[in-house]
């Protein structure tokens, strides 16, 4: 197996797991139960550890690609009807963590020389960021009344912060690990 491939494959394991401990060491095994709000860890961190191994090891349509593949993954797996509001919800907020992931490509690209726990640290910023914003827009469109704004903002950034900083640790765990692994 190529060295590219094998790269791509252990960034994603390496995110894919540390996000799966983390959430299991603070919500227990009720992360695999997909009827819980905090299974978003399971499904969000798979999406999340997939896509930053494309952008980082593969070429633009690779890319795209990817991002439209795990759109219909999250709106066959979340196994609701499909229903404008279900898929309106699904999109924004695959966008957002999708471009939390570039934006953190980005950032770790510019700054490559910062401490590894400040760049694993990034992600779960950036993240919370674009939920929060995910989450203000979805209000706004559906009904700004029928839900309370800082619980909704609270929860969805507290799921962010839990994916962002187990991907980020197990993609910079890789990134230290890579030269003894490969």
């Amino acid at each position: 197996m190529n060295s590219n491939i094998k790269s791509l494959l252990l960034t994603a394991v390496f995110g894919f797991v540390v996000c799966i401990l983390l959430g299991l060491l603070f919500f227990g095994t009720a992360i695999f139960n997909f009827r819980y709000p905090v299974s978003v860890i399971v499904l969000s961190g798979f999406y999340g550890a997939i896509f930053f191994s494309v952008l980082k090891y593969q070429k633009k349509k690779e890319q795209f690609l990817t991002a439209f593949v795990i759109l219909i993954l999250d709106l066959l797996l979340q196994g609701k009807s499909i229903t404008t509001k279900f898929l309106i919800r699904d999109i924004i907020f695959i966008a957002s963590l999708l471009s939390s992931i570039l934006c953190y490509k980005l950032f770790i690209n510019k700054y490559n020389s910062l401490p590894l726990f400040i760049r694993s640290l990034s992600l779960p910023l950036l993240l919370g960021l674009f939920n929060i914003l995910a989450t203000l827009i979805l209000i706004l469109i559906f009904n700004p009344s029928a839900m309370k704004i800082d619980s909704a903002i609270f929860l969805n950034a507290k799921f962010a912060a839990f994916i962002g900083l187990g991907l980020g640790i197990g993609f910079d765990l890789f990134e230290k690990l890579k030269t003894k692994i490969i």
